[in-house]
């Protein structure tokens, strides 16, 4: 019998998967999937899809963001964590602008991960300044 009060499974990740599903969150979060937040996720994981996407697209189908956020954090080191948020970053801002759900997800992710505030500050001012397109 299934119903509200079964356990959950299991879902473990690698930390590529892991990465995916975090770019998953980024991208879904404000209902609007741009062609350049496409494109980093290709430059991520190739244009075909691979086990890791997979595996990343089914955890995605079944949880809430809430405890996608919980299960990269505990799937990422440190380092891992730096290089998902920068490129979670990336996503949401290749639109031009950071919508409010994007930037409530991102400031979750912030909170979860072990990633100090000078760092968040340095990527998101490098992001910011590789998206300037008005200057030209």
């Amino acid at each position: 019998m299934n119903d509200r009060f079964s356990a959950k499974p299991e879902y473990k990740l690698t930390p590529k998967a892991a990465l995916l599903l975090a770019t998953i969150t980024i991208t879904a979060i404000d209902g609007d999937l741009d062609e350049d937040e496409i494109a980093i996720i290709n430059r991520l994981d190739g244009s075909t899809t691979s086990e890791a996407w997979d595996s990343a697209i089914s955890v995605w189908n079944v949880m809430h963001v809430d405890e996608c956020v919980t299960l990269i954090a505990e799937t990422l080191d440190p380092k891992q964590q730096r290089v998902a948020l920068a490129n979670m970053v990336d996503i949401a801002m290749a639109d031009g602008f950071l919508d409010e759900a994007e930037n409530l997800l991102l400031r979750a992710y912030a909170g979860a991960f072990d990633v100090s505030d000078a760092d968040i500050e340095k990527i998101v001012d490098v992001i910011t300044i590789k998206n300037n397109k008005s200057i030209f």
